[in-house]
Order: structure tokens, then C-alpha cells, then sequence
């Protein structure tokens, strides 16, 4: 829910949405992870890692400053009116809120009412290397988990946009 190709649903119909290519500030995206309630963004790009749609392309967005509640109050063309085409569909990985809801293991949130954490690496000399550390209702502490494996390790590096 929090990463793929954007698509937006108009009259019933599911369609994607595209950008010019030198669309490098893609303030659509912090647009589209608000909207999802998927925290920040991680990644936006129009060349789209998550492969292109077919059918409609619903949405072109021209114009975004960010604060938008939802992607169509945008600037853009109109419903169904664009200039690019598929291979200009658009991407995006946004941070997903962490939620602590089994022992160990941070996982984005997936029910109300779970506690949901800020993450962190500290003393690793940069933002992408260090200990894992969480934000647990309001304390700061280090993740110990004896079953920790390199998918927990790609979790953590999503969240916080590091790849």
C-alpha cells in the first residue's frame, strides 16, 4: 500500500497518473504518501521501477506545492487529458508510519491503535549505517532481536529512505 505505481480511480475506473520527465522536485509524491497515510516519501520517480500501466492515464499533474490533501487538487490537465505516456507513469516508495505490534519486529502499521515508533541508526558515522534504534512511546532504546535477518535489515533501509 505504501510503494508501487500510482494509479487514482475516476467515474470507476482505475487509471495511472504521469509526469514530465524533468519533474525533479515531485512534490505530487509527498501528495500521494499523505494522502495514503503512508508517512514521507522515500523515493518518487517517473521512470517507474514498479512497471507500467496500461489502459488509462487518468491524471498529469502539472503544478503540486506539497500541502494538497489529495493528488487531484493538483494542478493538471483534466481527467484523462495528459502529453505523456506510459513509460512517463509514475512511482513511489513512501516511509510507511512504523508500528511495534509484534515483539522485535518494526513493521508498518496495519491497524488502529498500534503504537506507532520513529526509527533511527545512530553511532554509525552516517544517516544509513549504525544501531537500529526506535522511538517507543516517547523513549528512545536499541532493537535486540535475536531472529534479525537481512529482511528486517531492508525494512529499516526503506523506512528511512537509504535503499
Amino acid at each position: 500500500r505504501c510503494a508501487g505505481r500510482v494509479e487514482v480511480k475516476h467515474r470507476g475506473e482505475w487509471g495511472s497518473v504521469c509526469v514530465y520527465e524533468f519533474d525533479w522536485e515531485s512534490k505530487w509524491a509527498i501528495v500521494v504518501c499523505r494522502q495514503l497515510g503512508c508517512g514521507r516519501v522515500a523515493r518518487a520517480s517517473p521512470f517507474n521501477r514498479f512497471g507500467q500501466g496500461t489502459g488509462r492515464i487518468w491524471l498529469q499533474p502539472y503544478i503540486c506545492n506539497g500541502t494538497e490533501g489529495a493528488l487531484e487538487e493538483c494542478q493538471h490537465f483534466g481527467w484523462g487529458q495528459h502529453f505523456c505516456d506510459h513509460d512517463l507513469d509514475v512511482g513511489v516508495t513512501c516511509t510507511a508510519p512504523l508500528c511495534w505490534s509484534i515483539p522485535g519486529k518494526a513493521e508498518p502499521c496495519r491497524f488502529p491503535g498500534a503504537d506507532a515508533v520513529e526509527l533511527r541508526l545512530e553511532g554509525g558515522g552516517s544517516p544509513c549505517a549504525g544501531r537500529v534504534e526506535v522511538k517507543l512511546q516517547g523513549r528512545w532504546g536499541s532493537v535486540g532481536d535475536d531472529d534479525w535477518d537481512l529482511e528486517d535489515a531492508e525494512v529499516v533501509c526503506q523506512q528511512l529512505g537509504c535503499g
